[in-house]
């Protein structure tokens, strides 16, 4: 199980980093927002799966 959620660290990781570089491409201001939002959407999902990780390891 923990090599699963460290696999979906990295997802979104990878993820997050796609969007923030999409958003310094990005052309105008609404596509820039939309995808910082993303970009920190994704970073909250990777760092939730690295917390739920840890407690795991408390246990």
């Amino acid at each position: 199980m923990g090599s699963d959620l460290q696999t979906k660290i990295e997802k979104y990781e990878s993820k997050a980093a796609q969007c923030k570089d999409r958003a310094r491409q990005a052309k105008d201001g609404p596509q820039r927002a939309f995808y910082d939002v993303l970009a920190g959407y994704y970073g909250e999902l990777a760092t939730d799966f690295r917390q739920i990780i840890e407690k795991k390891k408390v246990v």
